[in-house]
């Protein structure tokens, strides 16, 4: 199971939103922790 990388919350694949950066896709629990990464990819994808 995907790992949200803003807030750690463990969710089910299908129902994250997902956000692709630098080639690999990201699962996100809400549009919210989707946004806060957007604004810096860098700092949440490199965990």
């Amino acid at each position: 199971m995907p790992i949200d990388p803003v807030c750690g919350i463990e969710m089910d694949e299908d129902l994250a939103t997902i956000h692709e950066y630098d080639g690999k896709k990201y699962y996100f629990c809400c549009e919210g922790c989707r946004s806060i990464f957007s604004r810096k990819p860098g700092k949440y994808s490199k965990k």
